[in-house]
Protein backbone atom coordinates (compact mmCIF):
# COMPACT_ATOMS: atom_id res chain seq x y z
CA UNK A 1 0.00 0.00 0.00
CA UNK A 2 1.07 3.32 -0.94
CA UNK A 3 0.44 6.17 0.78
CA UNK A 4 1.49 10.22 0.07
CA UNK A 5 1.46 11.94 3.28
CA UNK A 6 0.81 15.55 2.12
CA UNK A 7 1.84 17.75 5.15
CA UNK A 8 4.36 19.71 7.45
CA UNK A 9 7.73 19.38 8.29
CA UNK A 10 9.15 21.10 11.48
CA UNK A 11 11.97 21.52 14.10
CA UNK A 12 10.65 21.74 17.32
CA UNK A 13 13.56 23.67 19.66
CA UNK A 14 12.15 22.99 23.09
CA UNK A 15 13.55 25.25 26.41
CA UNK A 16 13.59 24.34 29.46
CA UNK A 17 12.77 26.86 31.84
CA UNK A 18 12.70 28.00 35.54
CA UNK A 19 9.23 29.40 34.85
CA UNK A 20 7.48 30.98 31.82
CA UNK A 21 8.92 34.03 31.27
CA UNK A 22 6.53 37.47 32.01
CA UNK A 23 6.28 40.10 29.77
CA UNK A 24 10.00 41.87 29.71
CA UNK A 25 11.90 39.29 31.45
CA UNK A 26 14.71 37.29 30.46
CA UNK A 27 15.78 34.17 31.50
CA UNK A 28 18.50 31.56 31.42
CA UNK A 29 17.41 28.13 30.12
CA UNK A 30 18.07 25.24 32.00
CA UNK A 31 18.16 22.75 29.20
CA UNK A 32 17.89 22.81 25.30
CA UNK A 33 16.63 19.74 22.86
CA UNK A 34 15.97 19.23 19.20
CA UNK A 35 13.49 17.27 18.12
CA UNK A 36 11.84 16.11 14.81
CA UNK A 37 7.92 17.34 14.51
CA UNK A 38 5.14 18.78 12.01
CA UNK A 39 1.89 16.79 11.91
CA UNK A 40 3.18 15.86 8.31
CA UNK A 41 5.89 14.26 9.86
CA UNK A 42 4.14 12.50 12.70
CA UNK A 43 1.70 11.11 10.16
CA UNK A 44 4.22 9.95 7.79
CA UNK A 45 5.98 7.88 10.25
CA UNK A 46 2.56 6.44 11.64
CA UNK A 47 1.91 5.47 8.35
CA UNK A 48 5.43 3.76 8.22
CA UNK A 49 5.16 2.04 11.56
CA UNK A 50 1.85 0.79 10.73
CA UNK A 51 3.55 -1.43 7.52
CA UNK A 52 2.48 1.32 4.38
CA UNK A 53 4.80 2.35 2.03
CA UNK A 54 5.01 6.07 2.94
CA UNK A 55 6.04 8.89 0.24
CA UNK A 56 6.52 11.95 2.30
CA UNK A 57 5.60 15.45 0.39
CA UNK A 58 6.03 19.10 1.60
CA UNK A 59 8.83 21.81 2.41
CA UNK A 60 11.94 22.29 3.87
CA UNK A 61 14.30 24.84 4.14
CA UNK A 62 18.49 24.95 3.68
CA UNK A 63 18.45 23.75 7.37
CA UNK A 64 15.91 20.85 6.70
CA UNK A 65 18.19 17.73 6.19
CA UNK A 66 17.87 16.79 9.61
CA UNK A 67 14.11 16.31 9.27
CA UNK A 68 14.30 14.44 6.10
CA UNK A 69 17.90 12.82 6.86
CA UNK A 70 15.46 11.07 10.59
CA UNK A 71 12.63 10.25 8.05
CA UNK A 72 14.65 8.04 5.74
CA UNK A 73 16.45 6.61 8.12
CA UNK A 74 13.04 5.89 9.62
CA UNK A 75 12.13 4.15 6.26
CA UNK A 76 10.04 6.76 4.66
CA UNK A 77 10.64 8.22 0.72
CA UNK A 78 11.70 11.74 1.04
CA UNK A 79 12.86 12.41 -3.01
CA UNK A 80 9.78 14.28 -3.18
CA UNK A 81 10.14 16.72 -0.74
CA UNK A 82 10.84 20.10 -1.65
CA UNK A 83 13.11 22.73 -1.08
CA UNK A 84 12.80 26.40 -0.36
CA UNK A 85 15.81 29.02 0.04
CA UNK A 86 14.10 29.78 3.52
CA UNK A 87 13.89 28.08 6.66
CA UNK A 88 11.96 25.42 7.64
CA UNK A 89 8.85 25.29 9.57
CA UNK A 90 9.99 25.27 13.33
CA UNK A 91 7.92 25.67 16.49
CA UNK A 92 10.08 27.59 19.67
CA UNK A 93 8.33 25.54 23.11
CA UNK A 94 9.45 26.81 26.17
CA UNK A 95 8.71 24.47 29.06
CA UNK A 96 8.06 25.12 33.16
CA UNK A 97 9.36 22.53 35.93
CA UNK A 98 5.57 21.63 36.49
CA UNK A 99 5.51 20.49 32.32
CA UNK A 100 3.10 23.83 31.61
CA UNK A 101 4.33 25.31 28.19
CA UNK A 102 4.17 27.91 25.47
CA UNK A 103 4.52 28.04 21.55
CA UNK A 104 5.78 30.07 18.61
CA UNK A 105 5.11 28.46 15.82
CA UNK A 106 6.66 29.49 12.18
CA UNK A 107 5.20 27.80 9.40
CA UNK A 108 8.29 29.11 6.96
CA UNK A 109 8.75 26.36 3.96
CA UNK A 110 5.58 24.65 4.83
CA UNK A 111 3.79 28.37 4.12
CA UNK A 112 5.77 28.53 0.41
CA UNK A 113 3.89 25.37 -1.12
CA UNK A 114 2.46 25.90 -4.59
CA UNK A 115 -0.07 24.22 -7.02
CA UNK A 116 2.55 23.26 -9.43
CA UNK A 117 4.62 21.13 -6.90
CA UNK A 118 1.29 19.55 -5.87
CA UNK A 119 0.88 18.95 -9.51
CA UNK A 120 4.63 17.55 -9.65
CA UNK A 121 3.75 15.12 -6.77
CA UNK A 122 0.35 13.49 -7.96
CA UNK A 123 2.20 12.84 -11.59
CA UNK A 124 4.70 11.42 -10.05
CA UNK A 125 2.58 9.13 -7.43
CA UNK A 126 -0.36 8.27 -9.35
CA UNK A 127 0.05 4.41 -8.26
CA UNK A 128 -0.90 6.01 -4.85
CA UNK A 129 -3.76 4.36 -3.07
CA UNK A 130 -4.10 7.62 -0.67
CA UNK A 131 -3.06 10.96 -0.04
CA UNK A 132 -3.61 12.49 3.47
CA UNK A 133 -3.50 15.75 4.65
CA UNK A 134 -3.75 18.24 7.52
CA UNK A 135 -4.18 21.68 7.61
CA UNK A 136 -0.29 23.19 8.33
CA UNK A 137 0.72 23.77 4.82
CA UNK A 138 -0.54 26.10 1.94
CA UNK A 139 -2.41 24.03 -1.07
CA UNK A 140 -4.10 22.19 0.73
CA UNK A 141 -7.45 22.50 -0.91
CA UNK A 142 -5.59 22.65 -3.92
CA UNK A 143 -4.24 19.10 -3.59
CA UNK A 144 -7.28 17.38 -2.84
CA UNK A 145 -9.21 18.61 -5.94
CA UNK A 146 -5.83 17.71 -7.78
CA UNK A 147 -5.77 14.20 -6.44
CA UNK A 148 -9.01 13.12 -6.47
CA UNK A 149 -8.89 14.52 -10.66
CA UNK A 150 -6.29 11.96 -10.86
CA UNK A 151 -8.27 8.77 -8.87
CA UNK A 152 -6.07 8.69 -5.31
CA UNK A 153 -8.63 8.40 -2.49
CA UNK A 154 -8.10 10.92 -0.46
CA UNK A 155 -8.20 11.58 3.52
CA UNK A 156 -7.67 15.00 6.05
CA UNK A 157 -7.30 15.69 9.34
CA UNK A 158 -8.56 19.11 9.92
CA UNK A 159 -5.88 20.04 11.87
CA UNK A 160 -5.50 22.92 13.33
CA UNK A 161 -8.94 24.26 13.35
CA UNK A 162 -9.28 27.19 11.58
CA UNK A 163 -12.50 28.80 10.17
CA UNK A 164 -10.64 27.97 6.38
CA UNK A 165 -11.01 24.52 7.56
CA UNK A 166 -14.77 25.04 6.85
CA UNK A 167 -14.05 25.63 3.25
CA UNK A 168 -12.53 22.64 2.32
CA UNK A 169 -13.32 20.91 -0.69
CA UNK A 170 -15.57 18.04 1.55
CA UNK A 171 -17.21 16.49 -1.56
CA UNK A 172 -13.77 15.59 -2.67
CA UNK A 173 -12.53 13.66 0.82
CA UNK A 174 -13.63 10.19 0.95
CA UNK A 175 -12.00 9.83 5.21
CA UNK A 176 -12.28 12.62 7.80
CA UNK A 177 -9.84 11.97 10.93
CA UNK A 178 -10.62 14.71 13.37
CA UNK A 179 -11.03 15.08 17.28
CA UNK A 180 -14.15 16.41 19.38
CA UNK A 181 -13.09 20.06 19.40
CA UNK A 182 -12.38 20.01 15.12
CA UNK A 183 -15.72 18.25 14.53
CA UNK A 184 -17.41 20.27 16.70
CA UNK A 185 -16.09 23.77 15.22
CA UNK A 186 -16.73 22.27 11.69
CA UNK A 187 -20.26 21.18 12.23
CA UNK A 188 -21.48 23.81 15.17
CA UNK A 189 -22.46 20.38 16.30
CA UNK A 190 -21.68 19.85 20.13
CA UNK A 191 -22.38 15.86 20.85
CA UNK A 192 -20.61 12.95 19.48
CA UNK A 193 -23.08 11.27 17.69
CA UNK A 194 -24.33 14.53 15.87
CA UNK A 195 -20.96 15.83 15.02
CA UNK A 196 -20.73 12.13 13.19
CA UNK A 197 -23.63 12.09 11.62
CA UNK A 198 -22.98 16.12 10.37
CA UNK A 199 -19.69 15.15 9.07
CA UNK A 200 -20.82 12.09 7.00
CA UNK A 201 -23.53 14.26 5.47
CA UNK A 202 -21.08 16.88 5.17
CA UNK A 203 -17.91 14.69 2.70
CA UNK A 204 -20.67 11.20 2.17
CA UNK A 205 -17.50 9.26 2.89
CA UNK A 206 -15.62 7.84 5.87
CA UNK A 207 -16.15 9.69 9.60
CA UNK A 208 -13.60 8.62 12.33
CA UNK A 209 -13.81 11.22 15.53
CA UNK A 210 -11.43 10.61 18.40
CA UNK A 211 -13.07 11.73 21.70
CA UNK A 212 -9.66 11.20 24.03
CA UNK A 213 -10.42 8.97 27.00
CA UNK A 214 -13.52 8.36 25.57
CA UNK A 215 -12.52 6.63 22.47
CA UNK A 216 -13.53 6.86 18.94
CA UNK A 217 -16.01 6.56 16.69
CA UNK A 218 -16.52 5.45 12.71
CA UNK A 219 -19.12 6.10 10.70
CA UNK A 220 -19.49 5.35 6.84
CA UNK A 221 -23.27 6.23 6.75
CA UNK A 222 -24.59 2.14 6.79
CA UNK A 223 -22.48 1.25 9.95
CA UNK A 224 -21.37 3.43 13.14
CA UNK A 225 -19.10 1.52 15.48
CA UNK A 226 -17.31 2.80 18.77
CA UNK A 227 -14.14 1.37 20.37
CA UNK A 228 -13.08 2.20 23.86
CA UNK A 229 -9.48 3.62 24.70
CA UNK A 230 -6.95 1.87 26.12
CA UNK A 231 -6.49 3.15 30.55
CA UNK A 232 -2.54 3.76 30.45
CA UNK A 233 -0.46 6.23 32.56
CA UNK A 234 -0.24 9.24 29.82
CA UNK A 235 3.40 10.54 30.17
CA UNK A 236 2.93 12.73 27.10
CA UNK A 237 0.20 12.76 25.01
CA UNK A 238 2.05 14.53 21.60
CA UNK A 239 1.41 12.79 18.77
CA UNK A 240 -1.07 10.82 19.94
CA UNK A 241 -3.66 11.90 17.50
CA UNK A 242 -1.11 11.26 14.62
CA UNK A 243 -0.62 7.98 15.83
CA UNK A 244 -3.78 7.16 15.59
CA UNK A 245 -4.30 8.60 12.49
CA UNK A 246 -1.71 6.91 10.90
CA UNK A 247 -2.70 3.30 12.27
CA UNK A 248 -6.45 3.52 12.01
CA UNK A 249 -6.91 4.76 7.89
CA UNK A 250 -3.82 1.81 7.32
CA UNK A 251 -5.96 -0.68 8.77
CA UNK A 252 -9.15 0.62 6.98
CA UNK A 253 -7.44 0.67 3.49
CA UNK A 254 -6.10 -2.89 4.45
CA UNK A 255 -9.03 -4.56 4.61
CA UNK A 256 -9.56 -4.71 8.71
CA UNK A 257 -13.18 -4.18 9.68
CA UNK A 258 -13.53 -0.85 11.33
CA UNK A 259 -13.77 -2.42 14.97
CA UNK A 260 -10.36 -3.75 14.60
CA UNK A 261 -8.69 -0.52 12.84
CA UNK A 262 -10.36 1.85 16.01
CA UNK A 263 -8.69 -0.82 18.07
CA UNK A 264 -5.28 -1.12 16.56
CA UNK A 265 -5.15 2.86 16.67
CA UNK A 266 -6.30 3.19 20.21
CA UNK A 267 -3.74 0.90 21.34
CA UNK A 268 -0.74 2.48 19.02
CA UNK A 269 -1.85 5.58 20.55
CA UNK A 270 -1.73 4.18 24.40
CA UNK A 271 1.70 3.26 23.69
CA UNK A 272 2.98 6.33 22.69
CA UNK A 273 1.58 8.58 25.15
CA UNK A 274 3.14 6.16 27.45
CA UNK A 275 6.31 7.80 27.02
CA UNK A 276 7.90 11.45 26.59
CA UNK A 277 8.22 12.50 22.81
CA UNK A 278 5.98 12.47 19.60
CA UNK A 279 7.52 11.15 16.36
CA UNK A 280 10.06 9.15 18.19
CA UNK A 281 7.56 7.43 20.71
CA UNK A 282 5.47 6.10 18.12
CA UNK A 283 5.56 2.34 18.21
CA UNK A 284 5.99 -0.41 15.42
CA UNK A 285 3.56 -2.66 14.58
CA UNK A 286 4.99 -5.33 16.28
CA UNK A 287 4.62 -3.34 19.39
CA UNK A 288 1.33 -2.51 19.15
CA UNK A 289 0.07 -6.31 18.21
CA UNK A 290 2.09 -7.85 21.21
CA UNK A 291 0.23 -4.95 23.29
CA UNK A 292 -3.30 -6.08 22.13
CA UNK A 293 -2.01 -9.62 22.76
CA UNK A 294 -1.27 -9.09 26.34
CA UNK A 295 -4.92 -8.08 26.76
CA UNK A 296 -6.63 -10.73 24.91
Amino acid sequence: MKVIVFGSFNIDKVYSLPHLPQRGETLYCDNYEIHVGGKGLNQALAFQKAGAQVVAAGKVGADGDYLTDWLSANGVDVSSVGRSDGYTGHTIIEVDPDGQNQMILFGGANREITPDYCDEIIEKNRDADLIMTQYETSCVEYMLEAAHRAGIRTAVNPSPYVDKVRELPYDKIEYIIANEFEGASITGKTEAPDIVRALQELCGGKVILTLGGKGSVYSDGDTTVSVPAFNVNAVDTTGAGDTFTGYCLYGLLNGDPPQTALRTASAASALEISKPGAAETIPSAEEVRAFLKKLS
